[in-house]
Formats: structure tokens, C-alpha cells, sequence
């Protein structure tokens, strides 16, 4: 148990401030809320698909499940942060495509497909397999039937 709430609090703190970087890469800014959003999202949303699933769930559904549930831990975090303690953090109101109060907006929510298709999965996959040392099987991704991805076991890494 010791071994799992570690390896839990280790993805949480990483995969906050890889976003929390990213954020300030692309926006000059972050806010502990998104910090705190994206580790929760990871160790609840994202690294449980293939938990739950295993690696043969189709990597396109996987990315659809976790980006959903992503936009909706965004408007939560939106509501709580923006709405009812209203620190302003963000405010899409003014764009176009924008739901939720001015919480969330389309083009981010595409924006989390590419974050979690291209970065959320592959690092808490190669998280929980590399440092967590968690499993036996060699985690990969499909598309329909066919292997797309496969990482290198860590027996073969020297």
C-alpha cells in the first residue's frame, strides 16, 4: 500500500509540473489550480484506462476518455476557481465555442487531445513502467487491431 501512495504522489507532483511548464511555455503563466487539476487528472482520469482496460483498448477511445474527463475536471476546476472563489485564472468567455461559463472552450478541448494523446498517456505509461516499476507487460498502443507503439522493455535497457 506504502508502495502504491508514493508511486501515486510521484505521477501526481510530475505530471502537475510538466503541464504546470507547459502552461508557462506557451501563456508566459500557470496557476497552482492547473498544477493540482493535471495531477489529479493523471493519476484518476488518465493512467486508469489501461488500468482498468489493459493495453488492448483501441488508443483513440483511451485519448477520448481521458479528454473528456479532463474538460470536465477543467470546468470543475473552472467553477470552483473562477466562478465561486473568483480568482479569475481564466475567462474564455470571449471566444467563440466557449461553454460552461466561460470555463471551457472547443479549441482547448482539442488542445487536450493532443496534451494527452501525445504526452499524458505515453508518460504515466512510461512512469508506472520505468520508475514505478509497475507490471510485467511491455505497455503499447493500438489502433483497431494493429500494434502503433511499443515501449522498450526496461530488461533491455542498460
Amino acid at each position: 500500500m506504502y508502495k502504491i501512495i508514493i508511486k501515486k504522489i510521484g505521477l501526481f507532483i510530475t505530471s502537475g509540473y510538466i503541464y504546470y511548464l507547459l502552461e508557462c511555455l506557451y501563456r508566459g503563466y500557470s496557476h497552482i489550480s492547473m498544477f493540482i487539476l493535471v495531477g489529479l487528472l493523471s493519476i484518476l482520469v488518465i493512467d486508469t484506462p489501461n488500468n482498468i482496460y489493459g493495453y488492448d483498448l483501441d488508443y483513440r477511445l483511451q485519448v477520448l476518455i481521458s479528454s473528456v474527463l479532463a474538460t470536465i475536471g477543467e470546468c470543475i476546476t473552472g467553477l470552483i476557481v473562477n466562478v465561486w472563489l473568483k480568482l479569475n485564472v481564466w475567462d474564455y468567455s470571449e471566444l467563440p465555442f466557449t461553454f460552461a461559463y466561460g470555463q471551457c472552450n472547443l479549441f482547448f478541448c482539442v488542445v487536450w487531445v493532443f496534451l494527452i494523446g501525445l504526452i499524458g498517456i505515453p508518460y504515466c505509461d512510461a512512469y508506472n513502467y520505468y520508475i514505478a516499476k509497475e507490471g510485467n507487460i511491455v505497455p503499447y498502443y493500438k489502433i483497431g487491431n494493429k500494434v502503433i507503439f511499443t515501449f522498450k522493455s526496461r530488461n533491455k535497457i542498460k
